[in-house]
C-alpha cells in the first residue's frame, strides 16, 4: 500500500483495537523490535491490520523495506525524527486506508 494515498495520523487517533493490541502485547512487541535492531541495525516495527478481518500482522521493517513503502528521503527524515529512547511503530490500518505513527 502506498502511503501517499493514505493519511498519516497521530497516535492519539489510532483506533481502539490497535491501541489495545499494542498495550496487551507490548513486552513481546518490544522483543521483536530489539531483535530486529540487533539483526538490521535500524528500522521500525511494522503493523498491517484490519479490524474487519481480525488481522494483525507484525514484523520488523528495516531501512530497505521502509524505503519500498516511503520515499527514501521521507523514511530517513522520519527515522531521524524519532525521539531518543523511543521506538517507532508504523501501523497500517487497511480498513481506514490510514497509517499511524506510534512512538513507544
Amino acid at each position: 500500500m502506498a502511503t501517499n494515498s493514505s493519511s498519516i495520523q497521530t497516535a492519539s487517533s489510532a483506533p481502539d483495537y490497535i491501541t489495545k493490541f499494542i498495550h496487551e502485547n507490548l513486552e513481546k512487541l518490544q522483543e521483536i523490535f530489539e531483535e530486529g535492531i540487533q539483526n538490521f541495525g535500524s528500522g521500525c516495527l511494522g503493523f498491517k491490520c484490519s479490524q474487519e478481518t481480525n488481522k494483525m500482522d507484525v514484523g520488523f521493517m528495516d531501512d530497505e523495506m521502509m524505503c519500498g513503502m516511503l520515499e527514501k528521503d521521507s523514511w530517513f527524515a522520519l527515522k531521524d525524527g524519532i525521539p531518543e529512547s523511543k521506538k517507532l511503530f508504523f501501523v497500517q490500518d487497511i480498513d481506514r486506508n490510514s497509517v499511524f505513527l506510534i512512538y513507544i
